[in-house]
């Protein structure tokens, strides 16, 4: 029988949990309704990427939508704007999958132009699996369950199998796997078990298990959370985690171990953790060039594609503006800026996007070389993940 204290906190905790989720609802909903003001100029106008650097500000742009059904306003815009040229990837969450003839028209809506962009889902296993039993997906065991009861060989297996799951809807990006060191402590990485243990060498074959099972299906894998979100205190989509105090450079080892073999991830996560002894300056590894380009470019030589999580998160969005986020992330050395888009919608945001880079290149904050290397990193993943 749990302790009347424990009973109380639990209580405490869920009903927190309770009231961020109807204040999120509430910011989503008003977010959506005043960004609607703008949707019939974003519907109608005559915007198209006029110049290269255009085209490839697009492909740096993963976006979000609101809703679960291929009627959804901010949905076909965001189609329309795929067709268009103006976004170059997609993500789901949980809340845009719904029943599975409405997550197969979504699909089909996204997928209906003459270049198809790159669509991405969380597909972890246990807790983070977005696709269930009822869209046609085996459930996949949370990742400490699955290493301790698979060995790597079965691992890649089930991997392979699920990802022929994700492949079929059309799907083509895995926010996965997670390379986090274990702490059962972690409110979101140990508790939900998402990481595979705490022994670097683990953590890497299992990880490696998850890119080449997915791989075989034809998925790109999005390696998380660089530099290591597994010791932290907190969870960053409610702040930014401060891992300064506990984070220690053998959580940069499951990284090191997979980009050198031969089965590297396509794309790494920056995850929204703040590291002092890194940077200073106080703000998260997402628009930190010491992390980004400095650690994992520089230090580990990752040379895939460098992505954000959300920048809408308020670990982000707590510190600067959207413009703000987009920029920094660019200039701290990522390729593919991931935006909600749902709190504050903006059904404008690729044009926006496009004339933020413009003045911050007139500036001297990035530059065009960069940003067109950065594009044809991310081009370079049209085609489907190696085989091998």
């Amino acid at each position: 029988m749990p302790e009347p204290g424990l009973s109380v906190a639990r209580g405490i905790a869920d009903i927190a949990a309770r009231l961020r989720q109807v204040r999120r609802a509430a910011r989503a909903g008003l977010g959506m309704a005043w960004g609607m003001l703008g949707y019939p100029v974003a519907w109608f106008g005559l915007f198209r990427p006029r110049d290269a650097l255009a085209a490839a500000v697009a492909d740096l742009l993963i976006l979000g939508f609101y809703g679960a059904t291929p009627r959804s306003p901010s949905a076909r815009l965001l189609a329309r704007q795929v067709r268009r040229g103006q976004v170059g990837a997609v993500f789901f969450v949980a809340q845009n999958v719904g029943q599975p003839g409405d997550l197969t028209g979504l699909l089909r809506l996204f997928r209906a132009g003459d270049t198809a962009p790159l669509i991405a889902i969380d597909h972890e296993g246990g807790k983070v699996q977005r696709l269930k039993k009822d869209h046609g997906a085996r459930r996949l065991p949370a990742a400490r369950t699955l290493a301790d009861t698979l060995s790597v060989a079965e691992a890649r297996a089930l991997y392979a199998k699920a990802g022929r799951d994700l492949a079929a809807f059309g799907f083509s990006v895995n926010l996965g796997p997670v390379l986090d060191v274990d702490d059962p402590a972690n409110p979101v990485i140990g508790k939900p078990k998402r990481a595979y243990g705490r022994d670097p060498e683990r953590i890497a074959a299992y990880g490696e298990a998850f890119v080449r099972g997915f791989g075989e299906a034809g998925l790109h894998c999005a390696a998380k959370h660089f530099p290591g979100h597994g010791r932290s205190v907190s969870d960053s989509h409610h702040g930014v985690a401060d891992i300064s105090a506990h984070w220690a450079e053998d959580e940069l080892e499951p990284f090191a171990r997979l980009f050198a073999s031969d089965h590297a991830p396509a794309l790494v996560m920056m995850g929204h953790l703040r590291l002092d002894s890194l940077a200073p300056d106080g703000r998260p590894a997402t628009v930190s060039a010491p992390v980004v380009t400095g650690l994992l470019r520089g230090k580990l030589g990752y040379r895939g594609v460098a992505m954000t999580d959300d920048i809408d998160m308020e670990a982000v969005s707590h510190l600067m503006n959207r413009k703000e986020a987009f920029v920094q992330a660019l200039a701290a050395g990522n390729d593919l800026i991931m935006i909600k888009n749902l709190f504050g919608y903006d059904p404008l945001l690729p044009q926006r996007s496009v004339r933020w880079v413009r003045k911050a290149i007139a500036r001297g904050v990035l530059s065009e070389a960069q940003i067109m290397q950065s594009a044809a990193r991310v081009r370079a993943l049209r085609g489907p993940a190696s085989k091998s």
